[in-house]
């Protein structure tokens, strides 16, 4: 075994553990003319129909799993990004685009809002939902364009905020997130299954909330683009209609303990915790000395993957040590950025950290996909950084042109696993051979050299 070898080994073992083909069947059942839905059992009587709408990266197998589960149900569409897995049952499946809502996102939108509509009063709708449908699938509110909501998204991306202030913006210029989707049904009686892809599972924030009320107001969204310099920069008619949503002038999102959300399940059954207490169970078997980090990544990418690295190297352990963590960080965009990804960037940007060390550090999106990439994530060890300059590389000036996918390339560092139907955001793993003693300011001075390919017994 190497230390490359383990860390994929254990990324790979907390996306099995979310899974949705494991994740769906724990939670949901059919038993005569009852429906189990999490904890929750629902009645479904002769001639009441069950339909099925997934929407995110993982709506192809949450909306097979789901139908084997069911085994009888009345209809069923699916909505996933182009490259993600379709449902492989013949469930008809809508490719949408992301991470920015193109035609694809804005037909499979309107095309959900027909969908649901035409349940009866008395079916019962259960929606699939996973982390990418805030992209791929979409309908304008109000007055606003296509062009509209696709600029604002790509504002959104390369501003810096967090997924919450993204969010609060976008709910209020769309008819199917923050509830409206759920709302649009031709019946009240719903339920949801929901993969959290965001920091801290809230519900609103997976997707969007296309089947859950809104906490935030017009308000919210107009103060999350000042605080993040989006106001002179937003298209005008988007900024014009959250100005009248502030008046009152368009209608405002569903709020919590609107009666139309009453008595909706809405269970989580997968999420980063999930997958990061796998890969700790995955790690320790592999006998590495294994700390989690409890509190989720977030922030800005390169002082995250650095602080990471430091934390790997601060302990002088007696056996191989592994650390652990999940979350989300940002990238602020330059005018030009180069070819990258979070992950991509928050190893890279470990290089230094832990150069000459027997150490090496893997972040990966357990969607299989980092930023407009085909890569899932990348890794580093400690001969990265004179590798780099070997091969002629500028390591810092990939990382400040945001251009880490063209060196982790070169170096032969990414990892690439294609989409893996699922998504509960980042896994970063560290792990440190016992031969080594600890290293917080990037010394490059080794106690022995550095040896992240070699086999452990």
């Amino acid at each position: 075994m190497t230390l490359v070898s383990d860390a994929e080994a254990i990324v790979r073992a907390g996306i099995a553990a979310v899974d949705p083909r494991v994740a769906v069947p724990k939670n949901l059942a059919r038993k005569g003319a009852t429906l189990r839905v999490g904890a929750r059992t629902l009645p479904v009587a002769r001639g009441e129909g069950i339909h099925l709408v997934a929407v995110g990266k993982a709506a192809g197998e949450m909306v097979d799993a789901a139908a084997a589960a069911l085994g009888d149900f009345a209809s069923a569409i699916a909505v996933t990004p182009r490259g993600s897995p379709a449902s492989r049952t013949g469930i008809r499946t809508l490719f949408g685009d992301h991470p920015v809502p193109g035609t694809g996102s804005f037909r499979a939108g309107r095309e959900l809002r027909e969908f649901v509509a035409r349940a009866a009063p008395n079916d019962l709708t259960l929606f699939l939902i996973s982390g990418g449908g805030s992209a791929v699938a979409e309908a304008p509110a109000g007055r606003l364009v296509p062009e509209d909501i696709a600029r604002t998204t790509e504002l959104l991306l390369g501003s810096g905020a967090p997924i919450g202030a993204m969010n609060s913006i976008r709910r209020h210029l769309s008819s199917i997130k923050g509830g409206r989707l759920a709302a649009a049904a031709g019946t009240l009686r719903f339920a949801t299954l929901a993969l959290s892809d965001v920091v801290g599972d809230a519900p609103e924030d997976i997707a969007s909330g296309p089947t859950v009320p809104d906490p935030s107001s017009f308000g919210d969204a107009l103060e999350a683009a000042r605080e993040f310099g989006l106001v002179d920069r937003l298209p005008p008619a988007v900024l014009r209609h959250l100005s009248e949503g502030e008046r009152g002038k368009e209608p405002e999102t569903p709020k919590p303990g609107d009666p139309r959300f009453r008595g909706a399940p809405f269970v989580l059954i997968g999420s980063n915790r999930s997958a990061l207490a796998a890969a700790s169970v995955a790690a320790r078997a592999r006998g590495y000395a294994t700390e989690v980090i409890r509190r989720p990544i977030v922030g800005e990418t390169h002082p995250a993957g650095v602080r990471f690295a430091r934390r790997l190297l601060a302990v002088r352990p007696s056996q191989p040590r592994a650390l652990l963590a999940g979350g989300e960080t940002t990238v602020v965009l330059g005018p030009r950025p180069g070819r990258g990804g979070r992950n991509q960037e928050f190893a890279l940007s470990a290089a230094r950290t832990i150069a000459g060390r027997n150490a090496l550090v893997l972040s990966a999106g357990t969607d299989g996909i980092d930023g407009p990439t085909d890569a899932a994530g990348g890794w580093v060890d400690g001969g990265t950084w004179s590798r780099g300059s070997v091969l002629g590389l500028d390591l810092t000036g990939a990382l400040v042109r945001h251009a880490s996918y063209d060196a982790l390339a070169r170096l032969g560092s990414l990892l690439i696993t294609g989409p893996t139907g699922t998504n509960v955001s980042d896994l970063h793993v560290g792990l440190l051979e016992p031969s080594f003693s600890p290293n917080t300011e990037g010394s490059t001075t080794p106690d022995a050299a550095p040896s992240s390919r070699r086999r452990r017994s």
